[in-house]
C-alpha cells in the first residue's frame, strides 16, 4: 500500500501531513508514505529533518497562470511531469492534497490517472488549489466547520475532523492547561515581523504591570531584531528564531500572543491555552481573520487587529487578561473544546478504506 501526500512550503501544510504519515505507520506499519513538497519552504527541513520520505517538485510560489512570475508555468508543466513519472513509477493507491500550490500538479496527476485524491483543509476559507482539487475529490476532511459551505459544489464527502496532531501535542490533551508562568509570542513557522515588533514595543508595559516571563519564538532571521527590541526595552526575555519542541513552550506558558494560522490554533487548542490573536492581513482570501473569528465567537481567545496596532491599546489587552484569571481559565475551557484528539486516526481510517475499495 502505498500513499502521497501533496503540498508543503509552510508547517501549516506540512505538519498535518507529517501527523497523519505518522497515524498510518501506526495502524498499518507496512504502508509506504512519501511527501511531495517544493523547494521553495520549510519541507525539506522539516521532512528530511524527520526522517519522512520526499520528493521535490519545481512547483513555485503563487499560479502558474500569475503575470507577475511569468516562469510558474513552464515550472507548472515539468511539475505535472514530475508528478506523472513518479506516479506511473509508484503506482500509489491515494494521494492526499495538503493546500499550497505543490500540491496543485499531483492532485491534478492523480484526477488524470484514476488515483483516488482526498483533502486535507486547514482554514475556515479553503486554499484556491484546494477548492480546485475538491470537484475530483473523493472526501475532504476539514479543521473548521465553516469550510463546508465553500465545497457544497463538490461531490466528495465532507467531514468536519479537525486537523491531524503529532503525538507531543496530542499528549497536551490529557495534561492541566495554562499550567505555566509565561507570555508565549509566535507567528507561526516563519515568524511575523509586524507581530513582533507590535509586542517589542508593548513589552515594557506588559511585563512591568504583570511581572510575567516572555517567551518569543520570533521567526528564522528576526531573532536579532527582537532581541535588541527587549534590549533596548530593558526586558528580560527568552528568545528564540525557531524552537522544534512547541509542546514545551506550551508547558511553560499561561497565555498566548500569536497569528492566527490553522495549525497553530490546533496546537494551542490541545495545550488548552488562550490566546490573543493577531491575524495577518496579507493573508490569502482574509483565512487568518476567519480563523481568528471562529474561536473569539466560541468564547476561546481575542482578536486584535494589525492595522491599528499602538502600544497603548495593544499592552492593556494582553495585561488585562492576564490579570483576570476567572476569564482566562474560562477561555482556556473553551479553547481545549476546539481540540479534536481523534482527527489523525479518523483520516488515517478513512485512507486504508480508499485502499480497501480499490484493491
Amino acid at each position: 500500500m502505498r500513499i502521497w501526500l501533496a503540498g508543503g512550503g509552510t508547517g501549516g501544510h506540512l505538519c498535518p501531513g507529517m501527523a497523519l504519515a505518522d497515524e498510518l505507520h501506526s495502524l498499518c506499519p507496512d504502508i509506504e508514505v512519501g511527501f511531495l513538497g517544493t523547494n521553495d519552504g520549510l519541507d525539506r527541513e522539516l521532512l528530511w529533518g524527520g526522517g519522512y520520505r520526499l520528493e521535490l517538485l519545481a512547483a513555485g510560489r503563487g499560479s502558474p497562470l500569475s503575470w507577475r512570475r511569468p516562469g510558474n508555468a513552464p515550472r507548472f508543466a515539468l511539475a505535472l511531469w514530475q508528478a506523472c513519472r513518479l506516479f506511473r513509477r509508484e503506482r500509489p493507491d491515494v494521494v492526499a492534497a495538503l493546500g499550497g500550490f505543490a500540491a496543485a500538479a499531483p492532485g491534478i496527476m492523480a484526477r488524470l490517472m484514476g488515483i483516488p485524491l482526498i483533502i486535507l483543509e486547514q482554514n475556515t476559507v479553503p486554499g484556491r488549489v484546494n477548492r480546485l482539487l475538491s470537484r475530483w475529490a473523493k472526501e475532504i476532511f476539514s479543521q473548521f466547520e465553516e469550510a463546508r459551505t465553500w465545497f457544497r459544489d463538490s461531490p466528495a464527502a465532507f467531514h468536519h475532523s479537525g486537523s491531524p496532531l503529532r503525538e507531543p501535542f496530542l499528549k497536551l490533551l490529557s495534561e492541566p492547561p495554562c499550567r505555566g508562568d509565561a507570555i508565549l509570542v509566535m507567528g507561526g513557522s516563519q515568524g511575523a515581523k509586524r507581530l513582533n515588533e507590535i509586542v517589542g514595543d508593548a513589552a515594557r508595559r506588559i511585563v512591568g504591570e504583570t511581572g510575567c516571563r516572555l517567551i518569543h519564538v520570533a521567526g528564522p532571521g528576526n531573532e536579532k531584531d527582537i532581541r535588541g527590541r527587549y534590549n533596548r526595552a530593558g526586558v528580560v526575555a527568552e528568545v528564540h528564531g525557531f524552537y522544534n519542541n512547541m509542546d514545551e513552550l506550551y508547558r511553560r506558558s499561561r497565555l498566548v500572543v500569536a497569528r492566527s494560522g490553522a495549525i497553530s490554533l490546533a496546537e494551542l487548542a490541545a495545550a488548552g491555552l488562550p490566546a490573543v490573536l493577531v491575524p495577518l492581513p496579507s493573508a490569502m482570501d482574509d483565512h487568518q481573520r476567519l480563523n481568528a473569528l471562529s474561536l473569539v465567537h466560541s468564547g476561546a481567545a481575542l482578536s486584535y487587529e494589525e492595522t491599528t496596532a499602538a502600544t497603548d491599546t495593544f499592552a492593556p489587552v494582553v495585561v488585562s487578561l492576564w490579570k483576570d484569571e476567572a476569564r482566562r481559565s474560562a477561555m482556556a475551557e473553551k479553547m481545549r473544546r476546539t481540540a479534536r484528539a481523534d482527527s489523525g486516526r479518523e483520516i488515517a481510517q478513512a485512507v486504508l478504506r480508499l485502499i480497501g475499495r480499490r484493491e
